[in-house]
């Protein structure tokens, strides 16, 4: 059985899904096994490659030892199957038969290569739901281009509004676009499943990363085509929702780190009250450009005062300050922890870990949360399982 909580009951549960993705691919997977399916990770000889992605456990690398394998691979199961030989074809094909969904990450095209593309899975399981996930899309002038993160987040616009005005675009943070991607990959195969139940057809859906970012690009891009307008990239400005507010929010510097900066637009002269600077309600009158001047008040005024007084002192005048958290302060946030956010799993090399539990707070049919698999440490159950379910001849 899936490694989880014993007897929570997810949404999924019941649903046995083969994970062919790699890297950060692996969140789709990741989602639909804490919903409560059986997430099969197919793994070649080597394992995935995010279990050679750093950070590591100790900064000791080791397949079971990324912290990224550990997170993105969390509550499923491993086994280890060499597609390029036909024995392992031959197995995976008798894993389709049992499986009610697939999520892949190979380069349009590979899998059929193989024999394993979704007409020929068909043969196996007619009803077959799956979800390929690439770069550029599985038909088009660049679907045979190699792609990344940064690549996808150049090409669908992302990159172009993250950073200073005046320097070159700044990547985002981890692989937040292939991320959004995989959620779409996993909205895509529950919706699937849904169909099936209801029409007895399963489907193939075709998920881009670059999609994916010209989507989270929705505001930006429809500002352009509707009015012509091109937004630029504000450094740690957000960009403003009323474009007549007198001070766009910002990050600011405090003695002992950092705020962000907002304005209660209904009450702008809150923020003079909170400082007790009259200059800024003259500065507040002044057009928006005057953001740069009313920064170097707050500044003077943020370095004599510590982030926590500076956040209740707004709180209480209702100017929506907020601290900017350092990790330790996350992973020691008592909100958090009511939320029951965190989770403590035991590795049998690592010993325990603690790592995000939930994203959602569910009622009826909790999250399931594991610890990742050891490589390959599921093959003979998993094969033994479906053998008796008839699945592998």
């Amino acid at each position: 059985m899936p490694i989880g909580d014993g007897d929570a009951v997810g949404a999924l549960d019941g649903v046995r899904v083969l994970d062919l993705t790699s890297g950060s691919f692996g969140y789709a997977g990741r989602m639909l096994a804490g919903l409560g399916a059986d997430v099969v990770k197919i793994e070649p000889p080597a394992g995935d490659e995010v279990r050679d992605w750093p950070p590591f456990a100790g900064d000791e690398p080791g397949p079971e030892r990324s912290l990224r394998h550990l997170h993105l691979n969390a509550a499923k199961r491993s086994v280890v199957l060499d597609l390029d030989t036909s024995s392992g074809r031959d197995t995976f094909r008798g894993l389709v038969r049992a499986a009610d969904a697939i999520l892949e990450s190979h380069a349009p095209g590979a899998l059929a290569d193989l024999g394993l593309g979704y007409d020929e899975l068909l043969v196996e399981r007619g009803d077959l739901v799956m979800a390929s996930l690439s770069h550029f899309g599985q038909a088009g002038p660049r679907a045979g281009d190699q792609g990344a993160e940064i690549v996808d987040a150049a090409i669908g616009g992302y990159l172009r509004l993250t950073g200073d005005r005046d320097r070159e675009p700044v990547k985002p943070f981890d692989d937040l676009v292939i991320q959004h991607a995989a959620l779409h990959a996993a909205t895509a195969v529950t919706t699937g499943l849904f169909e099936r139940d209801r029409s007895g057809r399963g489907d193939w859906f075709d998920v881009s990363v670059a999609d994916a970012a010209l989507f989270m690009l929705g505001g930006a891009l429809q500002t352009y085509a509707v009015n012509g307008e091109i937004n630029v990239r504000n450094g740690a400005r957000l960009l403003r929702t009323d474009p007549t507010a007198p001070y766009p929010s910002t990050l600011r510097p405090c003695r002992d780190g950092w705020v962000h900066a907002h304005l209660n637009y209904r009450h702008p002269d809150l923020l003079a009250v909170m400082m007790e600077d009259p200059a800024i309600d003259e500065l507040l009158d002044l057009p928006t450009g005057n953001a740069d001047a009313i920064d170097e008040h707050m500044d003077r005024w943020l370095a004599d005062h510590d982030r926590a007084e500076v956040v209740q002192r707004a709180q209480d005048l209702r100017v929506p300050f907020t601290e900017v958290f350092s990790p330790a302060e996350v992973l020691n946030d008592p909100h958090l922890a009511e939320r029951g956010f965190f989770v403590e799993l035991e590795y049998p090399e690592l010993g325990t870990i603690t790592q995000p539990g939930a994203p959602v707070q569910l009622g009826v049919t909790p999250w399931r949360s594991g610890r990742a698999p050891s490589l390959g440490e599921h093959t003979n159950d998993v094969l033994r399982e479906w053998t008796e379910s008839g699945a592998v001849p």
